[in-house]
């Protein structure tokens, strides 16, 4: 039996629209979003018209505008207008309860958006110095080394990195090893972790070569255009907003410079959130089990993340799934 087809529309398909649309991805149901406006997410098309059984628009003005616009197309086709005020997040617990309100007259909620894991703030900094040795000692010697690998694809020859959220300097020293001519600036809000840190870049023998700071990623000290590839390796699920890393990003890095940004993805649900804990932490101790699962549910959508960076105004940046549990955001220097 073929699944009805149903267009949610908004104006920058970044928020309303989108959320719907993830609300309703996994439904009986066969969904997309798309906005009115220059510069949405995705802009509504007339093939999108013609493909809609039912399409749904968040203010009259956007209806107004699809008829103005496809006046041939939407012949015959049924517009409703949910009239839900463009002033909710992304994924917002109240704009999803106004959603499900709103559309449960013509739609069946499908069962799993029960069960949808919002995002829940694990602390901004872990800043013991039993936190900190503990992190350093968990085994994650596989995905720093590919995230280093990739950084090398994206960077220059030789030239100034900025490595955000350090943590213990693991990337700096591989990244050192593979490119010898980076100088290497590492910054982190915990002084535990780069005292740590401290110690491993000296028992690397890299202590002229890779600087660590006590800086807040959010309010770097450095000029503009000072960088020639910044990498960030999970930062962005310890920020409540991550916006403002974002745009101080923008303003360090080079015009023509690299970026590379990888964090945890949000499992759909509390099922997936436990698969991921017992495939990937299975030999951790439970504290440390607890920490990747509240990491998890810290985590952004990649729907998130690609609002975010349209937002901070990064461009040509490539935003993909690149595991079962991280996302990658990249842009090659140049």
């Amino acid at each position: 039996m073929e699944k009805t087809k149903i267009l949610f529309v908004c104006s920058q398909n970044k928020l309303r629209s989108l959320t719907a649309e993830k609300m309703y991805e996994n439904s009986n149901y066969a969904v997309k979003s798309a906005g009115t406006e220059k510069g949405a997410r995705t802009r509504v098309t007339e093939g999108m018209i013609g493909w809609a059984d039912l399409i749904f628009v968040m203010e009259k003005r956007h209806s107004d505008r699809l008829r103005s616009k496809f006046p041939e197309s939407l012949a015959g086709k049924k517009i409703i207008c949910l009239h839900i005020p463009d002033n909710y997040e992304y994924m917002e617990p109240e704009l999803i309860e106004i959603l499900e309100a709103k559309l449960s007259p013509y739609i069946e909620l499908p069962n799993n958006q029960k069960d949808f894991m919002q995002r829940v703030l694990e602390p901004e900094v872990m800043d013991t110095w039993e936190e900190a040795v503990e992190y350093d000692s968990m085994d994650f010697t596989e995905v720093n080394t590919d995230f280093a690998e990739l950084a090398i694809k994206l960077g220059p020859i030789a030239g100034k990195i900025l490595d955000a959220g350090t943590g213990t300097a693991r990337i700096p020293i591989i990244m050192r090893q593979m490119r010898p001519q980076w100088q290497v600036i590492g910054i982190d809000l915990s002084a535990n972790m780069l005292k740590v840190g401290q110690e491993n870049v000296e028992k690397a023998g890299m202590r002229s070569q890779i600087q660590l700071e006590l800086i807040d990623a959010k309010k770097m000290p450095y000029p503009d255009n000072h960088f020639d590839l910044v990498v960030s390796n999970s930062i962005i699920h310890h920020l409540p907003d991550p916006l403002p890393f974002l745009a101080e990003v923008k303003r360090v890095l080079k015009p023509n410079g690299g970026i590379l940004l990888r964090d945890l993805l949000r499992p759909f649900d509390k099922e997936a959130q436990e698969n991921l804990v017992e495939m990937y932490a299975w030999e951790c101790n439970p504290h440390q089990q607890k920490l990747f699962s509240d990491s998890l549910q810290a985590a952004f959508t990649i729907e998130e993340v690609e609002v975010m960076i349209q937002s901070a105004k990064l461009e040509s940046v490539k935003i993909y799934q690149s595991s079962d549990r991280h996302w990658t955001a990249e842009r090659y220097w140049n």
